[in-house]
């Protein structure tokens, strides 16, 4: 028989909010079943993980992908290679 393992849930989080938006959100966690803890814990990680992932990812076209890569094997250009000989002004 597998053994279910449950994470610890020792954080909280409190948040003021006005009597309507309570009531918004304890008839949506109704309607989808669910405590109010859930359904807000299910909606702000999905969020969280939304906005996270827009300000890590890059998403490119194919055609902007394939510009990216012909980029990447020309290599650096001879400007690029003469700043990185030269001796910086910090030493």
């Amino acid at each position: 028989m597998a053994t279910i393992t449950k994470a610890s849930k020792t954080s909280r989080l409190d948040m003021r909010m006005s009597d309507e938006q309570r009531l918004e959100i304890e008839r949506a966690a109704s309607i989808k079943g669910m405590s109010l803890t859930q359904w807000a814990l299910q909606n702000l990680l999905a969020a969280a993980r939304r906005d996270i992932q827009e300000e890590t990812v890059t998403r490119l076209s194919m055609s902007a992908f394939e510009q990216f890569k012909a980029a990447l094997d020309a290599g650096m250009p001879p400007e690029a290679t003469a700043l990185l000989d030269q001796k910086p002004v910090w030493e």
